[in-house]
């Protein structure tokens, strides 16, 4: 989602975490340092990809858009292992721009896959050789459709998953599995698990009206929260291999959790999630986490560091992205100034599990991506 979409919309936040203590919130003694890490940013005209290295107290950037031509009007971002890819439309086509974090090798893929009448593209992802492509077909109606594509000899397949669904939400790919959370004809939320390697579906999840969230947890399965209405939660953990269920269990969280991969993690005995703020709050969102094992939620007083940040910067900040590093045991954050519009400036907040600001570090663009 691009900068100039987020000072006006509800944040699409990509957490990155890792386990957690078995302390409860809110009485962890913890010794914090900022640490090292990477992400993406943008202003008007450029994207960057930023190093900011904790021993030296300093970051290094490189310009995307000048060193391989990157589109700053890019459309979606993914990550797997090292490697970014970035998607891009243009003049009627679909294009990637790979970019190794680690090694600084690109790779693109110009024009691979170009619209027609037949099918409207509603998601796009990849595994590390391969490109998919969520669609409707026939275009203009809700059949729901999965294209498999080698970008190296343009080779293609395509899979029909359901007829007239009512609504296909982001996918999540994981070790050749790709999750496809959607809402069918009658309003059923279902989640289809696509094995990329045999291009077919494995297993099609029915969840009626219960709202599901997927993601991997901390050992490589896969996780997924069940909201069944009244502030209940169901735990699934299923083996992503056998698709086996390892083990299930309920708790209560009186939280809204959106449909499709888990805006947060879950490491450990804890959940960590995006806690959004209701309207007319000036900050949409901060970060906040559940211990399972003994039922407390703790919620990061974002509104405090917030106030906090434009006191010390003397303009209000929109937040852009959030990141918790498991060995720091430190919250990452970014901002961009929310007055600017020609100018873009931002930062990185390194916030405590307590909920202490430990450090703001400037950068001349907004964050909007912390590289797993």
């Amino acid at each position: 989602m691009k900068y100039r979409q987020l000072l006006g919309l509800c944040l699409c936040l990509t957490f990155f975490l890792s386990c957690s203590k078995d302390d409860a919130p809110g009485t962890v003694v913890e010794m914090a340092d900022t640490p090292n890490f990477k992400m993406i940013g943008e202003d008007v005209e450029n994207i960057f990809q930023y190093s900011y290295n904790a021993t030296q107290e300093s970051g290094s950037q490189i310009n995307l858009t000048q060193t391989l031509g990157l589109d700053p009007s890019y459309l979606t971002l993914r990550q797997v292992n090292e490697v970014l890819s970035f998607y891009s439309f243009s003049s009627g086509s679909f294009s990637i721009l790979q970019q190794n974090t680690e090694s600084g090798q690109s790779t693109a893929y110009p024009d691979f896959y170009t619209t027609t009448e037949e099918r409207s593209i509603t998601w796009g992802t990849n595994s590390e050789d391969l490109l998919f492509l969520g669609y409707y077909s026939p275009k203009g109606s809700r059949n729901y459709g999965i294209r498999t594509l080698d970008p190296n000899d343009g080779s293609f397949t395509d899979l029909s998953i359901e007829f007239n669904i009512q609504q296909a939400y982001e996918p999540l790919y994981f070790r050749e599995r790709i999750l496809m959370t959607y809402k069918d004809a009658a309003g059923a939320f279902k989640i289809a698990i696509f094995n990329t390697e045999s291009r077919s579906i494995l297993a099609t999840l029915d969840y009626g009206e219960a709202i599901p969230n997927v993601l991997i947890d901390d050992e490589g399965n896969l996780g997924i929260l069940i909201g069944t209405g009244n502030s209940n939660f169901i735990y699934q953990v299923y083996d992503i291999e056998t698709l086996l269920l390892q083990r299930e269990s309920s708790f209560v969280l009186d939280k809204y959790l959106p449909p499709g991969p888990l805006k947060g993690a879950i490491y450990g005995n804890t959940l960590y999630y995006i806690n959004s703020l209701a309207q007319p709050s000036p900050v949409t969102f901060g970060p906040a986490y559940f211990n399972f094992e003994n039922n407390t939620d703790f919620v990061i007083d974002i509104l405090s560091i917030v106030q906090q940040v434009e006191l010390e910067t003397q303009f209000s900040i929109a937040l852009t992205d959030l990141r918790y590093i498991e060995e720091a045991e430190v919250f990452l954050l970014g901002y961009a100034n929310a007055n600017v519009s020609n100018e873009i400036v931002g930062g990185v907040l390194v916030i405590s599990k307590t909920g202490t600001l430990l450090e703001r570090i400037e950068v001349p663009f907004a964050p909007t991506y912390f590289i797993n």
